[in-house]
């Protein structure tokens, strides 16, 4: 039995293809590149912004909830930590003052939005509200006095009470909202 003759050029294409196909397949198997990386954990990042004297202002993240001392570090901050072995929440805001002392507040509410965080209908000023998509600064007012005249929100669904406020605004605005409990935790809407 006799084999077939192919050309020099031939046996080139014949080469090439085979080529051709053998790195198609190495590319698409990955062959050549590095393992991929394990997925990412599922981390809950704590936000904490730093105002004030003997600090690098500006918000810091961690992957748990910091202690004050922790914040301090993280933000290069002079001289001693203000001693507080309380947890910093998420969205937190730390002045720090020239004496040393601190005072602990929550993030204005664009800021908070911007995080990804949401706003605690109980606790927020107008300005926070108006942050919200939809709610401009009489609406944010209006939330603001129907909170004053009638006590907390229960739930955020209670905003409908509120003159201005229709299934569809709530719906929009509902999962930028959260309320704190008495206990110190949040119940996310």
């Amino acid at each position: 039995m006799r084999l077939p003759y192919f050309s020099r050029a031939q046996q080139g294409v014949i080469l090439l293809l085979g080529a051709a196909l053998f790195f198609l397949w190495a590319w698409r198997a990955n062959f050549f590149l590095a393992p991929s990386p394990p997925p990412p954990r599922n981390l809950t990042l704590v936000f904490v912004e730093v105002n004030g004297a003997g600090a690098h202002p500006g918000v810091y993240t961690f992957e748990h909830a910091p202690t004050l001392a922790e914040v301090w570090r993280q933000s290069d901050g002079a001289g001693t930590a203000p001693a507080c072995p309380d947890k910093v929440a998420s969205g937190s805001r730390v002045e720090i003052g020239e004496d040393g002392h601190y005072q602990l507040a929550r993030m204005h509410g664009a800021e908070l939005l911007t995080l990804g965080l949401a706003i605690d209908l109980n606790t927020a000023t107008a300005a926070d509200l108006d942050a919200l998509p939809g709610v401009g600064p009489a609406l944010a007012q209006g939330i603001i006095d129907y909170r004053r005249e009638h006590g907390l929100f229960k739930k955020i669904d209670d905003l409908e009470k509120v003159s201005g406020i229709g299934s569809k605004k709530l719906e929009k605005i509902k999962p930028y909202l959260v309320i704190s409990e008495t206990e110190g935790t949040t119940e996310a809407r």
